[in-house]
């Protein structure tokens, strides 16, 4: 249960970091998925279309390793969230 709440934290927090960095430093690319809000005030579009840069790792055309980074470890907590609920499910 604990690990779990730790990666939700980390990856709520680390969501959070890229849609500012998209905002701050990639605004055409930050509207062009639809402006993603850590709130998701514009629905849920835009967050999946978020998901859907990061997991076609659309980040990498920019060249900016901070969000590259941020990129990746989203793309390791997010599964490992699926694991670890499933593993709270089953038990």
């Amino acid at each position: 249960m604990i690990s779990f709440l730790a990666v939700l934290v980390f990856a709520l927090a680390n969501g959070a970091w890229m849609m500012r960095r998209l905002e701050t430093a990639h605004p055409a690319t930050w509207a062009a998925l639809g402006r993603p809000h850590f709130a998701m005030s514009s629905g849920i579009g835009p967050r999946l279309a978020l998901v859907r840069f990061v997991w076609s790792q659309g980040f990498r055309k920019l060249g900016d390793p901070a969000l590259s980074w941020c990129c990746g470890l989203a793309m390791v907590a997010e599964p490992l969230l699926v694991l670890l609920f499933a593993a709270l499910v089953m038990n």
